[in-house]
């Protein structure tokens, strides 16, 4: 009797201290799941805001089939605009501009009109992602922010000229190209193999170039000592595009030789090159405005926009970090 009652106290005794335990852990876990992460003047950054932006962002299904660094990589982003959001929070209070919860209302009404869902479906969206709609308002209330900041302080401000829609242009391709780049002229000599046949053509070229030196014309010269098939009208090939003519010719043609210039000579699988320019067009010669199509002309616009406004914002965020206290806690 006296064995069954040690034992009967230990089991109590047992009990008390795995509870004990479990609601030591609970408690940890709880601390760590709403974990202070940055304090940004007077406001703070948790790790459930965090969470919650991650998973709005993401999705927290897709979050959790990341790797681990994807998934640091993703909170560190998320991190970094929360600080971000809450700075410009700073300066909209400076500036005195605000949102109401009328506009806020009207945010969602917009959200779930697009998404086809009414407030109980939009909660369930929310619960989904770790998110009440109060801390949804919250961050609807930053977005609008940014925007209403963006559009006052920024955007204003924004020029784009004409130097710089035409450069983008340029440097993307985004102009018609021009039908006719060249109007080229040819004198064709036989492949030398053996070297008497390489040191016949060096002589040949050097006469060619002697005798142009003098004053005698290209078309003369490509009718006396040309072998290909332009021979008989001067060696004028005609008219040409860029990707129109083999490598090697085009390289030369296209961009290095100046007009009315003998070049030096090309080797190809047809033989020996001299090549003329007689004409080419500037490329850039047609470049304007009002060459680039209207929708064409519109998309550099919001590109060249949204490079100022990203820019302009960072400079601005980079200002405020000097101002406001970002402090970390871990």
């Amino acid at each position: 009797m006296k064995n069954k009652s040690v034992y009967f106290y230990l089991r109590i005794i047992l009990v008390f201290v795995f509870l004990t335990i479990n609601a030591h852990i609970q408690t940890s876990r709880a601390q760590v799941v709403n974990q202070l992460l940055v304090v940004v003047g007077n406001q703070i950054i948790t790790t459930r805001d965090l969470m919650q932006a991650v998973n709005l962002e993401y999705g927290q299904q897709q979050f959790s089939h990341l790797s681990l660094d994807a998934q640091n990589k993703a909170k560190q982003k998320q991190l970094s605009k929360l600080i971000d959001d809450l700075l410009l929070a700073h300066l909209a209070k400076k500036k005195g501009i605000e949102i109401t919860a009328k506009e806020i209302d009207l945010t969602i009404k917009r959200v779930m009109e697009q998404n086809k869902m009414n407030d109980e479906e939009l909660e369930k969206a929310l619960e989904h992602q770790g998110m009440s709609l109060e801390s949804y308002r919250i961050k609807l209330t930053r977005d609008l922010l940014r925007t209403k900041l963006i559009n006052q302080e920024i955007k204003p401000h924004i020029i784009l000229s004409d130097a710089e829609i035409l450069s983008y242009a340029r440097e993307n391709s985004l102009f018609p190209e021009n039908d006719a780049q060249i109007i080229l002229s040819q004198i064709l000599l036989p492949e030398a193999k053996t070297a008497a046949e390489k040191d016949k053509m060096k002589q040949t070229v050097a006469k060619i170039r002697k005798r142009l030196a003098k004053g005698e014309s290209f078309a003369s010269l490509a009718r006396e000592f040309s072998t290909g098939p332009a021979a008989n009208s001067g060696g004028k090939l005609g008219n040409f595009k860029k990707g129109q003519l083999l490598p090697g010719i085009e390289t030369v043609a296209v961009g290095k030789l100046p007009v009315n210039q003998m070049s030096e000579v090309i080797h190809t699988r047809f033989g020996n090159d001299l090549i003329m320019v007689l004409k080419r067009n500037d490329p850039q010669a047609g470049q304007t405005r009002e060459a680039l199509a209207p929708e064409v002309e519109t998309r550099i616009k919001n590109a060249l926009f949204t490079e100022k406004v990203t820019h302009e914002l960072e400079q601005m965020l980079v200002k405020l970090r000097q101002e406001v206290s970002v402090k970390y806690k871990n």
